[in-house]
């Protein structure tokens, strides 16, 4: 699948990483403000400033040749979602958007919802597929982006909340390309976090977002290693935090949405996600509150 962190392992952790009384550091260093929903929080001047200077970072080191990221907007198309079967694989992690009906409206009686057809995004490549979709591509295709996800995550620790933003850098190419362009940015990837002054292990990682009935699904995907996770040391002996990944899709994507590279079928796909909250958290946790004090990373 896409560039997931994934819902057990690293991330799991955070839980118990993320307790009230670190929470409640995080809102005292003037980094958050608490939000009325659950999942969410508001981003002060001085956790932006962090983000706005991991995007400058990660710019620098894009493959894509471009000065910077495509901004992607936070809803999508539903048939896109369900062309790429999000919907099938992870129901219960999509958010719907309905409208209100207006008076006259054709659909139903005014003042009940009904659905836009639209989606909130889960997962910022799904942008990039669409435009791609029944088409011969005839060169290794590259895509800086960044954009809101949504999750409907269970949780409400702040590590990982149901609104947050991703920068993802995908590659649509044939099979041995994509495979080479995922590992190049395993080992480019653990190079940036080390200049951030992160301790980073990579580690294999699925997407479990089910039970025991996908358990197949889980085991297949870690014995292929098409998933990797940058899982951050937050330095309390815990399992640490995953904050961004690289990922293989095979043909997955190339074939639900019919894109084909030059004359060998359907084409393959790479992408790689940094999560640019968790970032931001895994920062202020090891250099903490002084911005001052931090190493320049941009």
């Amino acid at each position: 699948m896409a560039a997931h962190m994934s819902e057990r392992g690293p991330g799991a952790a955070l839980a118990s990483r993320w307790a009230d009384d670190s929470y409640d550091s995080l809102v005292a260093g003037d980094w958050l403000v608490p939000a009325n929903g659950r999942g969410l929080v508001l981003f002060t001047a001085k956790f932006e400033l962090v983000v706005s200077r991991l995007n400058t970072a990660i710019t620098e080191i894009s493959p894509s040749g471009v000065a910077g990221p495509l901004w992607c907007p936070p809803v999508m198309a539903r048939s896109d979602i369900e062309r790429a079967d999000y919907d099938q694989a992870f129901p219960h992690l999509l958010g719907d958007v309905n409208a209100m009906v207006q008076e006259g409206g054709r659909e139903g009686v005014a003042g009940d919802s009904a659905s836009s057809r639209t989606v909130l995004v889960p997962v910022v490549c799904y942008h990039i597929y669409p435009q791609l979709a029944d088409r011969v591509v005839e060169r290794p295709a590259h895509f800086d982006l960044a954009g809101h996800c949504y999750r409907h995550e269970a949780t409400t620790e702040v590590g990982r909340l149901r609104s947050f933003r991703v920068r993802d850098f995908v590659l649509v190419a044939g099979e041995a390309e994509a495979w080479r362009w995922r590992d190049e940015w395993i080992t480019s990837g653990a190079e940036f976090y080390a200049r951030l002054g992160l301790k980073v292990s990579v580690q294999p990682a699925s997407d479990p977002f089910f039970g025991p009935a996908d358990r197949l699904s889980r085991r297949s995907q870690l014995e292929q290693q098409l998933k990797y996770e940058f899982v951050a040391d937050l330095g309390d002996g815990g399992t640490g935090m995953a904050i961004g990944s690289a990922n293989c899709h095979k043909d997955h994507q190339g074939s639900r949405f019919g894109i084909r590279y030059r004359d060998e079928g359907a084409a393959h796909s790479a992408c790689v996600g940094f999560g640019l909250e968790r970032i931001a958290l895994a920062l202020i946790r090891t250099h903490g509150d002084d911005l001052a004090s931090w190493p320049a990373f941009a």
